[in-house]
């Protein structure tokens, strides 16, 4: 499944779903799709800052800890959640935003798979 579909498909399999994006920390790749009233594109400059960022911060602090990281990061609000997952290797970032209805932990068990997909993008 090419990634502007996967990103278009997540609304049916995760629930509260309000919008995804998927991109880079150099900001050159980057998709996105909206079934809410947060639409990620709006959002693509902050959401590349706060990858690169988390990124360089982890990099700082040494890197992988040999118990496993879960390589995100979760901003509550009052109205939803964003869901920012990292893979260091590639500098790929995958950011799912949620209604405060959403289910943070089926969230984080599925997006592991979607990163694959963003990671061969």
């Amino acid at each position: 499944m090419g990634l502007g579909n996967l990103l278009q498909q997540l609304h049916l399999e995760i629930p509260g779903y309000q919008g995804a994006a998927a991109g880079s920390i150099e900001g050159g790749f980057f998709e996105s799709h909206s079934m809410g009233d947060v639409d990620p594109q709006d959002f693509k400059s902050t959401l590349v800052s706060v990858a690169k960022q988390y990124h360089n911060l982890y990099e700082e602090l040494g890197g992988p800890v040999d118990f496993g990281s879960n390589d995100e990061v979760l901003i509550s609000a009052s109205r939803g959640y964003v869901l920012v997952k990292m893979h260091h290797a590639s500098g790929r970032f995958m950011a799912v935003f949620l209604a405060s209805s959403g289910n943070i932990g089926y969230l984080r068990f599925r997006i592991r798979t979607y990163m694959r997909d963003v990671i061969s993008a």
